[in-house]
């Protein structure tokens, strides 16, 4: 046996192990579940073709990344289910956490200049941390961000390559489409929108640390404005501008006055995100 099929063994789940209970959400990969597994989890199964071999040693690939993971902003992985059909990434429950996207858009929330920073450092922190692991998000955006009792944690790293970015509209693949969920164009880097098309595969698209750090910079302009930039934009526009290395004015414009009588050093950081 190879030394990294020990090391899948010793995080293998057997599926049957697991108590699935309500469906909490959705993904790009798949569904996320509440569940229990020696006490309450979060179970992630994953949507795969039948008997694709390639897509089950990809997902193994993403597994051996989750299982070097041990950081107090990044989500506790558990475990994987990694027999097919039942592919699953099993990890901490996260009882009093809401997503970041939740989170900064809801208005009783108050985003106060100390606290928008202690986000975006915890952010760093994780995402600096998988980078020295060698680990690429490749997926970050505040809807894979959990605020979980004063605490940030980032969930779902990896997993992107494994998703596809295709949609088939035939057996023939001739109406293919990409698959553009609400937002998601606003964290990908120009170097990733100027090759993104259903003809390319999602693990040969350019992720790179650069581009999770580009996504970081959306993440930043949320945290300020409790949007995404480009707001109410049609994709093609939006892929057009980004693709053309062109930036979003920086509205509404009294954010930034705003932050400017605050906090001098605040406005440069955030200004991060338009030199990018």
């Amino acid at each position: 046996q190879s030394q990294t099929t020990i090391f899948l063994q010793e995080w293998d789940i057997p599926y049957e192990q697991l108590a699935v209970d309500e469906l909490i959400g959705r993904g790009r990969f798949g569904k996320v579940y509440r569940g229990r597994w020696h006490g309450q989890v979060a179970i992630r199964l994953i949507e795969m073709e039948r008997d694709n071999e390639a897509f089950v040693k990809l997902f193994k690939r993403e597994v051996m990344g989750y299982r070097q993971t041990r950081h107090e902003n990044v989500v506790l992985f558990m475990g994987a289910c990694m027999n097919p059909p039942h592919l699953a990434i099993v990890t901490r429950w996260m009882a009093l956490g809401r997503t970041l996207y939740s989170y900064v858009r809801d208005s009783k929330t108050n985003l106060d200049i100390n606290k928008i920073r202690q986000i975006a450092q915890e952010i760093a922190k994780g995402l600096g941390y998988l980078h020295a692991k060698g680990i690429i998000h490749k997926d970050l955006k505040s809807k894979n961000i959990f605020y979980d009792n004063g605490k940030v944690v980032i969930t779902d790293f990896g997993l992107f390559s494994i998703s596809g970015v295709m949609q088939d509209g035939s057996e023939n693949r001739r109406d293919s489409e990409l698959k553009i969920p609400h937002g998601w164009l606003c964290y990908l880097s120009p170097e990733i929108i100027r090759v993104l098309s259903p003809a390319i595969d999602a693990d040969k698209l350019p992720f790179s640390k650069p581009a999770d750090v580009y996504a970081f910079g959306t993440i930043w302009y949320e945290l300020q404005a409790r949007d995404w930039p480009f707001h109410g934009q049609p994709a093609e526009a939006i892929i057009w501008q980004v693709g053309n290395g062109l930036k979003p004015d920086p509205t509404p414009v009294s954010m930034v006055k705003e932050i400017l009588v605050r906090d001098t050093l605040h406005l440069e950081i955030f200004c991060c995100f338009y030199y990018l």
